[in-house]
């Protein structure tokens, strides 16, 4: 029995450590704040802290210009500027080497997991949308979209993408859609006969007719 507890506890021994989960740790408003559901003033607001309420902070983004933070029973992102925690006894603007650890944002996983129940929720897809577009390297590795993620098509866009596809696929050429009307043509680039000519294409047609005096004879009617 002591030589099977002796050879468990080798075996234990030499298996690697799980890291420790980051812990957050206490910070202070430096004024009032507010604070949102994404590292931008743009994003939906959750409440306002006054000036030195106290802030669980969980990780600043790697420019420090954000931070993840939770005051009462929200969960959200307050300006990094505005934050201050203790460090060698004094309340100090956040920063590296201040036991704060560094994160990311992903505005996917951080608003199923903290937000599903809040009203703002239900457009979810319009602010992914402009999270999208308002994207910082200093978020992380830019968010992989899903399927439920993604805008869809209307019924008519899918109508007119399917008759292009019929379109396609009868004469094996790439389906373009054709302009019909004049083009523009920018005034101190073209001569007096050039602005006198316009060209017209005609749906259907591979080629384009001109100015009838310069054209060909026309044929005359039957």
């Amino acid at each position: 029995m002591r030589c099977v507890i002796t050879i468990a506890a080798l075996a234990a021994a030499t298996l690697p450590l799980a890291p420790a989960a980051a812990q957050s740790i206490h910070g202070y408003a430096a004024s009032a704040a507010r604070i949102h559901t994404g590292p931008l003033r743009e994003y939906p607001g959750l409440r306002t802290v006054r000036r030195g309420a106290m802030i669980d902070v969980h990780g600043c983004l790697r420019d420090w210009s954000w931070c993840d933070v939770t005051s009462g029973s929200d969960r959200g992102w307050i300006a990094g500027n505005a934050l201050r925690v203790v460090h060698k006894g004094r309340r100090r603007a956040i920063g590296a080497g201040m036991g704060v650890g560094v994160t990311t944002f992903s505005f996917g996983s951080y608003w199923d997991n903290h937000y599903t129940g809040r009203r703002f929720y239900g457009e979810r897809q319009r602010w992914q949308s402009q999270s999208d577009r308002a994207y910082r390297p200093a978020w992380g590795e830019r968010e992989q979209r899903k399927d439920k993620d993604l805008p869809s098509k209307s019924p008519e866009m899918e109508e007119l993408h399917r008759l292009y596809g019929e379109r396609g696929e009868r004469t094996g050429e790439p389906v373009i859609q054709q302009y019909m009307g004049a083009p523009y043509r920018f005034p101190d680039h073209a001569t007096a006969d050039e602005q006198s000519d316009h060209l017209r294409f005609v749906p259907g047609t591979e080629t384009a007719t001109s100015n009838p005096q310069n054209a060909g004879t026309a044929p005359a009617p039957d």
